[in-house]
């Protein structure tokens, strides 16, 4: 089973989903807000989110990258973009806070 790490940066308002440990060798950019970072193979290993409302292209990674649908599955659960998955708050003390939306865990275990 596939399994995906995402990685919040508030300051930058920007996400990282982290999709293998391989080692990034190259980043191409598939659009003006992402980026995929690649293996030696070409493999992705990374998706870089520059906008956490930028909307993921699942068709993109699919048909150029070669991304497995198990992978595609989880990526969807973000969809349409990052912001709608996580909320971000900001403590009394100025750190940074992300939770993921209550509706959409909701949603995500009623499936």
């Amino acid at each position: 089973m596939a399994t995906i790490e995402l990685q919040i940066d508030p300051v930058a308002a920007a996400a990282y989903i982290l999709l293998s440990e391989a080692e990034c060798t190259r980043t191409e950019q598939v659009n003006d807000e992402v980026l995929v970072d690649l293996d030696e193979f070409d493999v992705v290993v990374g998706i870089e989110v520059l906008r956490l409302s930028a909307q993921i292209p699942f068709q993109q990674l699919v048909d150029r990258y070669h991304v497995h649908q198990d992978v595609i599955e989880l990526l969807r659960r973000i969809q349409p973009n990052v912001s709608s998955f996580v909320m971000l708050t900001q403590g009394s003390d100025g750190a940074a806070n992300v939770q993921p939306h209550a509706e959409r865990v909701k949603q995500d275990n009623a499936s």
